[in-house]
């Protein structure tokens, strides 16, 4: 099976494609990575340097590619981090384009947009054209909470009820990520319009890492393309990158850990079970 994936890449760290793609090539999967910018590092550090990729460039990159494969050959699209709404608009036409040759393409979007913590990482003209062009067209959803609110306002208050209402008349899955617990610990939710919902709680540890929803949403995926159910995928994603945070605060590492416990992402030690979660959480 090959992904597609358009997300940022670093030289040093882990997030973005560069977090993402060794997931998804340890899986089994083969993966085509486009950058959507390209960095030194994360911004979170004091400095860093960045190499100017634009529009242009990852329309470029997309074209060169579909002179190599078949619109068929593609299983997945995977997007995460825009570098602007330029890109994602060229993005999103690009997508149209697949989907109208190779129906049965699947597309997962992480629209990554911001979290609760530091904001918007993005400015606003992205993330406004990633709601109104890239989540129309996705059959599988996995914001945080900051990014379902945007995308769904916060009324209700129910995280179920905006998780449906996301998920809409396709019925598509839905993943929401960094879920306050009620007992101090943080939940993942998955679920659809008509579906069960479904919770994976696991406790609350201390590192502050850049890439771990990366880390989550590429396994999750592998999961979803090995046919694993939704409450299975969610609990594998989960319980893969729980492994490298915790892998990480053991070592007091700055950076995940991801290549040292590859085998835990893939196959954790520690399993969560997922829970049925009520419409009124």
């Amino acid at each position: 099976m090959l992904v597609l994936s358009l997300q940022s890449q670093l030289v040093y760290g882990y997030a973005g494609n560069s977090a993402a793609v060794p997931v998804l090539q340890a899986a089994g999967l083969t993966v085509l990575p486009v950058p959507t910018t390209l960095l030194s590092n994360t911004p979170h550090y004091p400095d860093f340097t960045r190499a100017p990729i634009g529009a242009k460039e990852v329309g470029d990159l997309l074209s060169g590619i579909m002179q190599r494969v078949q619109p068929s050959d593609i299983t997945a699209v995977l997007t995460g981090w825009m570098g602007s709404a330029e890109i994602v608009r060229t993005t999103a036409a690009f997508i149209r384009e697949l989907k109208a040759k190779h129906p049965g393409v699947l597309y997962l979007c992480d629209p990554v947009m911001g979290d609760a913590k530091s904001g918007l990482y993005v400015n606003p003209a992205c993330a406004e054209a990633i709601a109104e062009a890239l989540v129309p067209l996705a059959d599988i959803l996995t914001p945080n909470t900051f990014e379902l609110d945007r995308l769904q306002g916060t009324e209700p208050a129910s995280i179920v009820a905006r998780l449906r209402a996301l998920s809409g008349p396709a019925n598509r899955p839905v993943v929401v990520s960094s879920v306050p617990a009620e007992d101090g610990t943080v939940a993942n939710v998955a679920g659809t319009a008509k579906g069960e919902v479904w919770r994976v709680r696991t406790p609350l540890l201390s590192p502050a890492l850049t890439g771990t929803g990366d880390v989550m949403t590429a396994r999750f995926l592998a999961a979803w393309l090995e046919g694993e159910s939704l409450a299975n995928a969610l609990a594998l994603g989960v319980g893969g990158i729980f492994a490298v945070i915790e892998a990480a605060e053991q070592r007091g590492a700055p950076e995940m850990p991801l290549t040292q416990v590859m085998r835990q992402v893939l196959a954790p030690s520690r399993r969560f079970v997922p829970e049925r979660w009520a419409d009124e959480a």
